[in-house]
């Protein structure tokens, strides 16, 4: 099998377990979404466009997928708390939680001197606060079953000189470390993927095409990525073979690191 980018497709369908994917009504998170739903996992998508969420789960449920869509504020506990209520009382479990919204923004780069405050609180809300306050709310039930996934995805910007977003995405890999050590005792693994740049269409609403081509010169492998590397990453990590595996960052990036 192969996906619509035409990278082979090497994963067997799953048992039936539950995922929430944030931030899933577009980019990296829809295709998430999609994968997952492919393996065979019941997907959750949350959004802050709800309608977006719904309308992906909607395509998936007639592609034969079971999937719910529905809208989360990750920045606002109560709102993550009823996200994951609702996906226990639908379906009695939360396997695994991918925490994908993000906000990488039109002033990535600024000087951190330059940054609009409302702006800098606005990043840090949704890059780090987010990804907290969804594993607090599905952290009860996961410990109930003594089992579970968290994935965050942090980015290479973790550790590249670039302004808010750099600096929200590295407190995200800290923030990994400590929950995984929290958490580690109830058989809940937490663990980070690091994307580099990406062939989706923000990535091409703000970079160049002569930007997104140094990029893909200065990779190893010679190319930008595709959602199926960074969802080969997910899926390890929210398998059974990552269970002595935790509090660890993945950079899936073709290499690029070695430049920086």
């Amino acid at each position: 099998m192969s996906d619509s980018l035409g990278t082979a497709y090497p994963f067997q369908p799953d048992d039936g377990r539950v995922v929430i994917v944030t931030g899933s009504a577009r980019g990296l998170g829809r295709a998430f979404s999609e994968m997952f739903a492919r393996d065979g996992f019941r997907v959750a998508l949350c959004d802050v466009n709800g309608e977006g969420a719904q309308r992906t789960a909607d395509e998936i449920s007639s592609s034969g997928g079971l999937a719910l869509g529905f809208a989360c504020d990750v920045t606002d506990a109560s709102s993550t708390e009823q996200m994951a209520r609702r996906v226990i009382d639908e379906w009695g479990v939360i396997d695994v939680l991918v925490n994908n919204a993000g906000l990488y923004g039109d002033h990535h780069f600024d000087p951190v001197l330059e940054t609009e405050p409302d702006y800098w609180d606005t990043v840090l809300a949704i890059n780090l606060k987010g990804p907290l306050l969804c594993s607090r709310a599905v952290a009860p039930y996961m410990k109930r079953q003594t089992r579970g996934r968290i994935v965050n995805i942090s980015s290479m910007g973790a550790y590249i000189l670039g302004g808010v977003y750099s600096i929200s995405k590295l407190a995200l890999n800290h923030l990994t470390w400590s929950l995984a050590s929290e958490l580690g005792a109830f058989g809940i693994t937490v663990n980070a993927v690091g994307p580099g740049t990406m062939d989706v269409p923000s990535a091409h609403r703000q970079n160049t095409p002569e930007d997104l081509e140094d990029r893909a010169a200065r990779s190893m492998i010679k190319r930008i990525g595709k959602p199926l590397d960074i969802y080969a990453a997910i899926r390890y990590f929210a398998s059974d073979a990552a269970e002595w595996c935790t509090g660890q960052t993945l950079l899936v990036n073709g290499g690029f690191n070695v430049h920086i």
